[in-house]
């Protein structure tokens, strides 16, 4: 193969693969936009929903006891001591 044919077609590789990354590049700031507007679509629906503020404090409480669930009775496990749970 000739010589200069050879450049020609290095260069063609070379400028193709110069196009491809710049392709991909404006794909992934593309990708990169839908998912920092979806986040902050996100963020907005979130900041709508505010926890329920008690109007009297034994509704705080109630609520608050509720909330923290107490230790678990578990079953006894007859003669086994259960150390290695």
């Amino acid at each position: 193969m000739d010589g200069y044919a050879m450049y020609e077609v290095a260069r063609d590789r070379i400028a193709q693969q110069q196009r491809d990354a710049g392709q991909a590049r404006e794909a992934r700031a593309q990708r990169a936009a839908v998912r920092a507007a979806r986040r902050a679509k996100k963020g907005a629906r979130e900041a709508i929903a505010t926890p329920v503020i008690p109007d009297f404090a034994h509704e705080m409480f109630d609520v608050a006891r509720d909330a923290v669930p107490g230790p678990r009775q578990e079953a006894g496990r007859g003669r086994h001591a259960g150390t290695s749970h």
